[in-house]
């Protein structure tokens, strides 16, 4: 079989893929641990800690009698706000939201809390990060590069003009088949 490239190509291309490679295995751990917290969302924001919380109060109290009540347990977060709605108050809370059932004095709120790792590989991710754009885009172009050449590293029966050819096929048919199949 002739040669697809010739030895000095396949040299530069090896030290290129080794090189590139290596420089890329930070980004990739990044994007990849975001990634599958990203496909985790249907159960909640991986980002952010969610607790719920419940109390009792007095039933029917004011407003101003329910901030006063609510300032009586210092565990709890700062109250912000209350929206008048029927019969309950909305409740705006520092780091959560909640609500008070004015007929049976049940409170339920939540509280949310910054998970920061996982907050900033989500916000590289998601490109929401000043500048981060040219590196995204030079991720993507790099792992164009490094599938590509990789192509190229092995020669003969077990490279792309061999057995390689069939690997390549099927990588490019999973994502063809997934789409055809509905998903």
């Amino acid at each position: 079989m002739q040669r697809l490239i010739g030895p000095k190509t396949r040299k530069w291309i090896r030290i290129l893929h080794r090189d590139l490679g290596f420089a890329m295995v930070g980004l990739s751990l990044v994007y990849g641990l975001s990634g599958i917290l990203l496909n985790r969302l249907d159960k909640g924001d991986p980002s952010y800690r969610i607790r719920q919380h419940a109390a009792v109060l007095e039933k029917g109290l004011t407003p101003d009698e329910f901030k006063d009540a609510w300032l009586l347990d210092s565990d709890r977060p700062v109250l912000n706000s209350i929206g008048e709605m029927g019969g309950t108050y909305r409740l705006l809370l520092q780091g959560g939201v909640g609500e008070y059932d004015l007929a049976t004095g049940a409170v339920h709120y939540e509280t949310s809390k910054r998970k920061p790792f996982a907050y900033w590989v989500n916000r590289l991710h998601y490109n929401r990060v000043g500048g981060w754009k040219l590196m995204a885009d030079f991720f993507g172009g790099a792992l164009i590069f490094l599938a590509v050449s990789g192509l190229f590293m092995v020669k003969g029966k077990h490279g792309i003009g061999g057995r390689g050819k069939w690997y390549f096929i099927i990588g490019l048919l999973i994502p063809i088949v997934y789409i055809l199949l509905g998903g």
